[in-house]
C-alpha cells in the first residue's frame, strides 16, 4: 500500500498514516511519500515495525517504507531505544488503540506542557530528576518515581537533569492530540488545550 502526503494538510498526516497502517496484515509493506525526512512518524510506529528504509528523491521528497512487525511479545532494551533530540523524544515501544507503551528522554531542561488528555497515565522514572505537574500541585520525581494520573487531569512534567521514562498511557491518544502537544513543545508552549 501507498500513502502519498505532499499533498496532505500537515494536521492530518499522522492521523492518516496510523489509520492505514493499523489496517495492514503483519509482514506487510507500507509506502509513505513525503516532502521532509519522518522522523516523527518512525518514533510513533516504531514499536510496530519490523523493518524500514527511508530513500530520498532527486527531487528532495523521502520516500519511507516499512513493514509491519506481527503480534508477538516484545523483549527489547531500553538501550535499543534510546534517543534524544531538540524537545522531549517519546519512542513507541508498542502502540495499539487500547493503550500504548512509550520510552521517554529527555535532556535538562525538557519539557511535555500541561495537557489533560483523554488517557490514563503511568510514567515510572528510570533514571533522572525532574518535576511532575499533576492537578496544580507540583511533585519532585527522580529514578523510582511512579506517577499515576486518571484521564482528562491536567499533567505535565519537566526534566531538571537527563531523565528516561517508561510512559504508559491507556487508551494510547488520538493522532491529533500527539501533534497538538508536540507542536506546543516546538514552538516553547508550556500548556495545551486539546478540546479546541
Amino acid at each position: 500500500m501507498e500513502l502519498d502526503l505532499r499533498n496532505v494538510e500537515p494536521q492530518y498526516r499522522h492521523k492518516l498514516v496510523i489509520d492505514t497502517f493499523s489496517k495492514i496484515k503483519d509482514g506487510e509493506e507500507l509506502v509513505v511519500i513525503a516532502d521532509h525526512y519522518p522522523a516523527h512518524l518512525l518514533q510513533i510506529l516504531s514499536g510496530q515495525i519490523e523493518k524500514y528504509k527511508v530513500d530520498q528523491t532527486e527531487t528532495g521528497d523521502f520516500i519511507l517504507k516499512v513493514i509491519k512487525k506481527g503480534s508477538k511479545s516484545i523483549i527489547a532494551h531500553i538501550s535499543e531505544y534510546r534517543k534524544v533530540g531538540d524537545t522531549f523524544t517519546p519512542i513507541p515501544v508498542l502502540r495499539k488503540d487500547e493503550y500504548g507503551v512509550i520510552l521517554v528522554f529527555f535532556k535538562a531542561g525538557q519539557y511535555i506542557p500541561m495537557h489533560a488528555p483523554d488517557s490514563d497515565l503511568i510514567f515510572y522514572v528510570l533514571q533522572g530528576k525532574g518535576t511532575a505537574y499533576v492537578d496544580n500541585k507540583e511533585v519532585e520525581i527522580r529514578e523510582g518515581s511512579i506517577i499515576i494520573v486518571p484521564r482528562g487531569v491536567k499533567r505535565g512534567i519537566k526534566a531538571e537533569t537527563y531523565m528516561e521514562a517508561l510512559h504508559i498511557v491507556i487508551p494510547s491518544p488520538s493522532a491529533e492530540d500527539h501533534e497538538k502537544v508536540m507542536k506546543a513543545v516546538r514552538e516553547g508552549i508550556q500548556e495545551v488545550d486539546l478540546k479546541h
